[in-house]
């Protein structure tokens, strides 16, 4: 249970960061209203990475949960914490190729607890 709870949370977070992007190009198109939705996802999406660490962390103490969970969790949101103040200060150099690298992070974990789901023991048994 815990890892489908876990893989809904990737699942949401990888698709508010498609539709960050989405923002980013109508912003890059003119559309300044498309400033306003790119920070608020970006607000959502830090506190989204804390939620998913918190979630890593717990289901790594009541369950076999990998260990590199929670730690690449932990190093997303960094990332994402980074990544808001680069775009705040307008760091564009920062900003769009570290997005582009949380994006890949995020990914990566979704396929492996798709993978995980379909290919290994249970994540939900206690040690």
């Amino acid at each position: 249970m815990g890892s489908k709870i876990y893989r809904g949370v990737l699942i949401v977070n990888v698709t508010a960061m498609l539709l960050q992007s989405l923002f980013a190009g109508k912003l890059l198109g003119g559309d300044a209203r498309s400033l306003l939705l790119h920070e608020r996802t970006a607000k959502f999406l830090v506190l989204l990475a804390v939620a998913q660490l918190m979630l890593a962390v717990y289901l790594r103490m009541r369950s076999n949960f990998p260990r590199w969970i929670p730690i690449a969790s932990a190093g997303l949101l960094l990332a994402e914490v980074i990544e808001f103040a680069a775009g705040d200060l307008h760091k564009l150099v920062v900003h769009v190729p570290l997005g582009v690298a949380i994006f890949g992070g995020m990914l990566r974990q979704l396929l492996w607890s798709a993978g995980a789901s379909a290919h290994s023991a249970p994540l939900d048994v206690p040690k």
